[in-house]
């Protein structure tokens, strides 16, 4: 093809591509910081069904916290079971959330957190952070591996 033949055809196509309305999908970023946002809200206010709705029911899924595995969907929801009735008696609250798309279908989301907890000497207050692999399932992220850590005791001033 001749450049002159050429050009009026690139033209064309920007055109197009400037007149198209922009892309209202949100991007794999935002979407699984929009997804990581709603776990935390709903670990406040202890919906564990809504939690459990967050996780994979896949063989394999784990949450790990300071050193203890949980390993399957029906131990992790016992274990999320605890919060029952625990709204208001702490807070967690998010950093900046960084993500690492892996692939189309996966992300790696971390953040570092602290967990506010109101006790009889009044509110104490724990920073560590969090890790979320995600894998996108019909159209929906899924938790298919949790870690959370909190810093040492002597590190939290």
């Amino acid at each position: 093809m001749r450049r002159t033949q050429l050009f009026p055809l690139i033209v064309a196509s920007l055109l197009l591509l400037a007149a198209a309305p922009p892309s209202k999908s949100p991007s794999v970023r935002e979407d699984v910081q929009g997804f990581v946002r709603a776990f935390v809200d709903a670990s406040n206010r202890a919906d564990v069904t809504a939690v459990m709705e967050m996780y994979s029911q896949k063989a394999g899924i784990a949450s790990i916290g300071d050193g203890e595995i949980t390993r399957g969907w029906d131990a992790i929801r016992t274990e999320s079971d605890e919060i029952v009735g625990k709204e208001g008696a702490y807070k967690i609250s998010l950093g900046s959330i960084d993500v690492m798309p892996i692939g189309t279908l996966g992300a790696i989301a971390f953040a570092p957190y602290a967990v506010t907890v109101a006790t009889d000497q009044g509110a104490t207050q724990l920073s560590g952070a969090i890790s979320l692999v995600l894998e996108k399932t019909g159209g929906a992220w899924k938790i298919v591996h949790e870690h959370t850590s909190f810093k040492a005791a002597a590190s939290q001033e």
